[in-house]
């Protein structure tokens, strides 16, 4: 085959050679100069460089036409997902397309799929449409608002009010401290109550490879606004993932991998929204952990239509052995502390714990973020823990998030405890 790969995510992120034998098949990188350093040298492949000032279609399509004869147009980045699919369109390249990609990116779209679909979504609607219509029209619902960007991540730029009434009065002229304010970049969606599950895993030709169903303890608003999460997988899913391969199928992602969220109401489950892709933070490890299944390689395989579960000495896209314990993660937000340093405590006792997985914490003197992150190399905080169940993973967590505590500091310190 002859692959063209959309090299941005740095090369030691993905490991392409895990899956994709490069003695066999033609591979091109195209990327930035930046971007192309980090492909191993000695790795037989052509690359070829863009300048990077303008849009990815666009300068890839001036160095590329359908005569090259790609057989696929690999991305692994959420946020060239739809220029990917613009590019395979244009060089004729089968996979996924700029319809389907709108569907996952976009929050209007996917929840009109899903409740095209006969499944249940929280009411919603455009700002754009909200403004327009008159204000003597009845509210679509009563309650708490969510304002939300229709193709955010991270929980940025997102905001809840007590009544659709007052989400509307804000909108008028913007809500306060989001800069660039543009209601056609946004939606308004009904609050629903309850606790919020995420599903993660892998599909191929429409069906689940593997699909593992967590729980929040907390929620990513809360960590957008700098309070600790956590995360525990459930040992009994109750049926629910059988309903969340319902909605990956009404969104049309039936290759390759998903973190779809949704909300457990009093009367059922409830969509949320949901990425065709694999989620952050600690989620592609303690999927793997659980399932042996390794989320980046495994969704890479099927993209290229190869089945993660085909024996092929070449790459290590599962192992045999998934592990026989419930996982969860925690994580500390940074970016609000109003400093770009901080002081831990509290953790001591939690670095030798032996149900402790994973204990990762900023070096002495690393600055933090600015901005909302998920990656543990930017996180003042955070790990994996494991126990024989979710309430013992749950209460070793809880007691992690209650008892550490991540303070500001003006001046970096390097003392071991310190970041």
């Amino acid at each position: 085959m002859k692959l063209l790969i959309l090299h941005r995510v740095p090369y030691s992120f993905i490991e392409y050679h895990r899956v994709i034998d490069h003695g066999m098949h033609d591979v091109v990188y195209v990327g930035t100069s930046a971007q192309l350093a980090t492909v191993p040298p000695d790795l037989p492949c052509i690359k070829v460089e863009r300048p990077g000032r303008a849009g990815l279609a666009e300068e890839v399509l001036t160095l590329f036409s359908p005569d090259d004869s790609f057989d696929r147009v690999i991305s692994v980045s959420q946020y060239e997902m739809m220029e990917a699919a613009q590019i395979r369109r244009v060089l004729g390249v089968e996979g996924v397309s700029p319809e389907q990609v709108h569907i996952v990116n976009d929050k209007v779209a996917m929840k009109a799929a899903v409740a095209g679909c006969g499944l249940r979504v929280p009411r919603f609607v455009r700002c754009d449409e909200a403004l327009t219509a008159s204000s003597a029209d009845a509210a679509p619902w009563a309650g708490k608002t969510v304002l939300k960007p229709l193709d955010g991540t991270a929980s940025k730029d997102v905001f809840v009010f007590a009544t659709f009434a007052d989400a509307r009065t804000a909108i008028l002229d913007g809500p306060p401290g989001l800069e660039g304010w543009d209601p056609e970049r946004f939606q308004l969606e009904e609050y629903v109550e309850g606790p919020i599950f995420h599903f993660d895993g892998v599909m191929l030709a429409g069906a689940p490879v593997a699909i593992v169903a967590s729980r929040y303890l907390g929620t990513c608003l809360e960590f957008a606004q700098g309070i600790p999460q956590g995360s525990i997988q459930v040992d009994d899913d109750g049926g629910r993932c059988k309903v969340a391969v319902e909605y990956l199928r009404a969104v049309g992602i039936d290759n390759g991998p998903f973190h779809l969220e949704m909300i457990e109401a009093a009367d059922g489950m409830v969509f949320l929204e949901v990425g065709a892709r694999a989620g952050g933070g600690h989620i592609k490890e303690t999927f793997r952990l659980a399932t042996g299944i390794d989320l980046v390689a495994a969704g890479l395989a099927c993209n290229l239509e190869w089945s993660p579960l085909e024996v092929n000495p070449l790459s290590r896209w599962f192992e045999r052995t998934p592990g026989s314990k419930v996982y969860g993660d925690f994580m500390f937000p940074g970016h609000l502390l109003g400093s770009r340093h901080c002081a831990i405590r509290g953790g001591e006792g939690f670095r030798t714990h032996p149900d402790v997985v994973r204990w990762t914490q900023l070096d002495p003197g690393a600055s933090l973020p600015e901005t909302v992150s998920y990656f543990d190399f930017e996180l003042p905080v955070s790990g994996i823990v494991a126990g024989r169940s979710s309430s013992e993973v749950t209460s070793l967590i809880r007691e992690i998030l209650t008892t550490v505590r991540v303070m500001p500091l003006e001046q970096p310190t390097h003392r071991p405890t310190s970041c």
